[in-house]
């Protein structure tokens, strides 16, 4: 059984992670390169999987809607994202319905692919 505590560990991991994505995603941009788009990508996939973990543990703080609201947000960046550029890599496309509803779902979808893809991404 994972304690709570674990699970912030893997959470403050994750948000490393995130932030040094946006590092080097920034960087590009400064210096007039293209933006690499499976990075930008990866970004999008982890920061919207980060939000989604991280709110269930505001619920019990003074930040809970900012939690629930920094997750809807992210997952539809990540929506709108696979459905412009058609990158979406799990068993049902960006483009069904179905995620207009609930796109959380597809974050966790997508999530799931990249983890099983990457064997260097923490399962937690």
């Amino acid at each position: 059984m994972t304690s709570r505590s674990d699970h912030w560990r893997a959470l403050l991991r994750q948000a490393h992670d995130v932030e040094q994505l946006s590092v080097e995603l920034t960087r590009q941009a400064e210096r007039g390169r293209t933006v690499d788009g499976r990075l930008q990508r990866r970004y999008l996939v982890l920061r919207a999987a980060l939000a989604d973990r991280a709110a269930p543990l505001q619920q019990q703080t003074d930040f809970a809607l900012f939690g629930e609201v920094d997750a809807g947000l992210a997952a539809l960046g990540l929506l709108q994202w696979d459905r412009e550029h058609g990158t979406g890599r799990g068993p049902v496309a960006a483009a069904d319905p179905r995620w207009d509803a609930n796109p959380l779902r597809y974050v966790r979808q997508e999530h799931a692919v990249l983890v099983l893809d990457d064997p260097e991404q923490p399962h937690g």
